[in-house]
């Protein structure tokens, strides 16, 4: 499960890093706490582009696919199975040909409960051992809404937990090898299964973790702060559980 990430590299950091060729959109600024159906970096290739014409942009995290009437419906669409993305009609034509890239520079994850937390679960974060950005595998969708013109959501694919991840949580985002991004974002490519082989657990050792406080429960709380490592079972205070957190 991927429900809550960190997006702090500025959109220069990303386009060089992706190699995109043209930045359209950016976030406000760096975001310590980021919920679905808030904004999130993404790179993508549009179908009748210039080959290799890469854009970085921003879309609505939680896709809305095309023939859904209510936008609403994307709040929940926020991952994407990886053993059923082809099958789903909710994910089947943007896995043919809208595939994208989300940046981001770590993500929270819900563990088991520990000694002196009352029981309750434990977040932690995680991050690239090296400190490079995560580059996750995302779909994305586009549709015109009459009061607020065009409307790009994505959502991030998941896939079973390696073992780095395996002891909080039994899945984790896909991520991507800069060797499979060309092939993953060409929209005109119709190997798909070479595509889809492309979604696996990241190697062991690529990620590290530590816990934090469960501030980051509330996505009101904001702040580099929520990102320090805290001792486990020392939580500062107990703010609104969000959904993903009682999973």
């Amino acid at each position: 499960m991927c429900g809550r990430v960190v997006t702090s590299s500025t959109p220069e950091e990303l386009a060089e890093y992706l190699g995109a060729d043209e930045i359209v959109a950016t976030l406000d600024g760096p975001d310590h706490n980021v919920p679905p159906t808030r904004p999130l970096p993404l790179v993508w290739e549009e179908s009748g582009d210039s080959k290799g014409s890469r854009k970085l942009g921003i879309a609505r995290w939680g896709l809305v696919p095309s023939w859904a009437k209510d936008p609403s419906v994307g709040n929940r669409m926020f991952n994407a199975r990886a053993e059923t993305v082809t099958e789903k009609p909710s994910f089947q034509s943007a896995f043919k040909r809208r595939r994208c890239l989300v940046p981001i520079d770590g993500f929270y994850e819900w563990g088991p409960a520990v000694p002196g937390s009352a029981g309750k679960k434990q977040p932690w974060l995680v991050r690239r051992a090296d400190g490079d950005p995560l580059v996750l595998a995302g779909l994305w969708e586009s549709r015109s809404e009459e009061d607020s013109g065009t409307l790009r959501t994505c959502t991030v694919i998941t896939v079973d937990a390696n073992e780095d991840m395996a002891p909080i949580h039994h899945r984790m985002p896909a991520l991507l090898p800069p060797s499979g991004w060309d092939a993953w974002l060409d929209p005109s490519s119709d190997r798909l299964k070479f595509v889809e082989a492309l979604l696996f657990p990241a190697p062991t050792g690529l990620l590290i973790r530590h816990p934090v406080d469960r501030r980051v429960g509330n996505p009101r709380n904001k702040g580099a702060g929520l990102l320090e490592p805290v001792e486990v079972g020392a939580v500062v205070e107990d703010p609104p559980l969000w959904p993903e957190e009682s999973r």
